[in-house]
């Protein structure tokens, strides 16, 4: 006798259901009403970290915009609900005051200018592909990918007609921002313990 095998697909959540959640204090994305929650490793959280607080002192001595890092929506599309959750954020004062209050729960939406994915060993080409599409649709201007494997950042320039590499940073090196210029890293601080 053979058993009948019922696939359960996952509910869709709406972009009116998620503003109706509440506050999530989780990692996750979004992609076509899906929520994929994620776990980043402690070696992840680690680099994250560096970088966001390189970026809020350049945040407070230059004042050009503001420093995020998740849990914080940005908005790809309403339907259907795409929500990306880069690994550290800048946005620049101008997109900001375009965005709703700092206490609205929305995405934000205008995207930020610059965007920042710690690569994961979990990470696939596609994955990143995905999210790199996601963040050119947005007007996502520059997005850093950092390696684990090889120590090194790269800087990509994103526009709607695609993604152009403009450097590989290795870690003898600093890592320049094409957007904020005055926004420079030394690459072994970005992987400091």
């Amino acid at each position: 006798m053979a058993v009948a095998v019922q696939s359960v697909l996952p509910k869709l959540l709406t972009y009116e259901q998620y503003m109706a959640e509440g506050e999530i204090n989780r990692r996750y994305e979004i992609v076509d009403g899906v929520r994929t929650v994620t776990n980043p490793t402690r070696r992840h959280q680690d680099i994250a970290g560096n970088l966001y607080e390189r970026f809020r002192q350049y945040q407070r001595t230059r004042k050009h915009g503001r420093t995020f890092q998740p849990p914080c929506d940005v908005l790809i599309t309403e339907i259907p609900l795409r929500i990306r959750q880069p690994d550290v954020l800048f946005m620049s004062q101008e997109r900001l005051a375009q965005n709703p209050p700092a206490d609205d729960p929305a995405p934000l939406n205008p995207a930020p200018e610059l965007v920042v994915e710690v690569l994961s060993p979990s990470d696939t080409a596609q994955v990143l592909t995905d999210k790199l599409a996601d963040y050119c649709k947005v007007n996502v201007l520059e997005c850093w990918i950092v390696r684990m494997n090889t120590q090194s950042v790269e800087v990509l320039q994103l526009t709607t007609e695609g993604i152009q590499s403009v450097a590989i940073y290795n870690i003898d090196e600093i890592v320049v921002s094409l957007k904020f210029s005055e926004l420079s890293i030394p690459v072994v601080d970005v992987f400091a313990d």
